[in-house]
């Protein structure tokens, strides 16, 4: 693999999670053995990562090679096709590393036809970037994330609601991290009850998501810290249509019915790429269950909390047999300072 292509790998995963519904690419023009442009696509409705190199390269783009980390784009959107504007900086070749399974036309027919080489050069690490992107964008919902920290056996928080400090400070950190990456967290009333918390990311130039509230009663105290900080819009769904707020940062959603797909197609509508859900066992307990989830991120701390187990962050109503509960794949596993941090992809 190209040490050419590495970079423009390296550029998307930079971006990603702030491209919205769009992909977070990365590509690198090069002429005679020196980069001479780079770019990633930085936000949906920017410049795409091909343009921004190219305007980087300018005349230097004229016989050069253009590495991507994603199939250039086909169609009108936000902006031109990228196909277009290679044919027109006059590039000789093309690479890039993974096919875009959603577009209509095939860019290689259409660069080919324009005389430029095109080569498509797979890569494990690009293809695992895109794969949720791909189902999100034909599903028209969004990559979704849910996270959860727990004891050892699988409590939130005791039976009386105590929660703080389950897990540690380094593991609030790694949170916050996971924040950044996203475009909105979710969560329920009954958490912003129980912990008043804000859901920023609070990291150096964080990028804090957009907070999302579900709440079908509508019963909110709006006296609580999060409706008083601006870092980021507030997004309340609710079936009482009688819910007002006097507050600009705040936008209530109103539903006959709260239903987890309904949401999903909402959000993504609304250019929400990638949700993490950070809530209680009630919401997590309904996304686990649900047909749409990608992810699972469990931080668990060595600690048995035992009780009644109300607060397990897995509860259904009825038993489910070995054979239909959900499976999992462990993509990876961190320790962070006795805590055990699990990646899960869901099968």
């Amino acid at each position: 693999m190209s040490k050419f292509m590495n970079y423009a790998i390296q550029l998307a995963q930079m971006v990603d999670g702030q491209t919205g519904v769009n992909p977070p690419v990365g590509s690198v023009v090069v002429k005679d053995g020196r980069i001479v442009g780079i770019g990633a696509h930085l936000r949906k409705g920017d410049k795409h990562a091909e343009v921004q190199a190219l305007d980087m390269a300018q005349s230097e783009a004229k016989g050069a090679t253009i590495y991507v980390s994603l199939e250039p784009c086909t169609h009108h959107g936000s902006t031109p096709p990228c196909v277009d504007k290679i044919i027109e900086a006059g590039i000789q070749k093309v690479i890039y590393a993974v096919k875009d399974t959603t577009l209509i036309s095939k860019g290689d027919d259409i660069l080919k036809n324009a005389g430029i080489e095109v080569e498509f050069q797979y890569n494990a690490v690009a293809a695992q970037l895109y794969q949720d992107f791909f189902t999100a964008k034909r599903n028209g919902i969004p990559e979704l994330t849910v996270k959860v920290s727990a004891s050892l056996d699988g409590k939130q928080a005791t039976d009386d609601g105590e929660s703080k400090w389950i897990t540690n400070k380094d593991v609030k950190k790694d949170v916050y991290q996971l924040r950044h990456s996203h475009d909105a967290v979710l969560t329920g009333r009954k958490t912003i009850e129980a912990d008043d918390p804000l859901y920023t990311t609070r990291i150096a130039d964080g990028k804090h998501p957009i907070r999302v509230i579900l709440s079908k009663s509508g019963k909110l105290d709006f006296g609580q810290q999060l409706f008083h900080d601006n870092a980021s819009p507030i997004w309340i769904y609710t079936e009482n249509k009688n819910l007002t707020v006097d507050n600009s940062n705040v936008t209530i959603i109103y539903m006959e019915q709260c239903e987890i797909k309904s949401i999903l197609k909402d959000l993504y509508h609304k250019g929400i790429g990638k949700l993490l859900v950070e809530a209680g066992p009630e919401i997590t307990s309904e996304f686990l269950q649900s047909d749409h989830l990608d992810h699972l991120v469990l931080y668990f701390a060595p600690k048995i909390i035992g009780g009644s187990g109300k607060n397990q962050f897995f509860q259904t109503d009825q038993i489910i047999s070995l054979p239909d509960t959900t499976q999992f794949e462990i993509v990876n596993s961190t320790l962070i300072h006795q805590n055990i941090k699990l990646v899960l992809r869901k099968k």
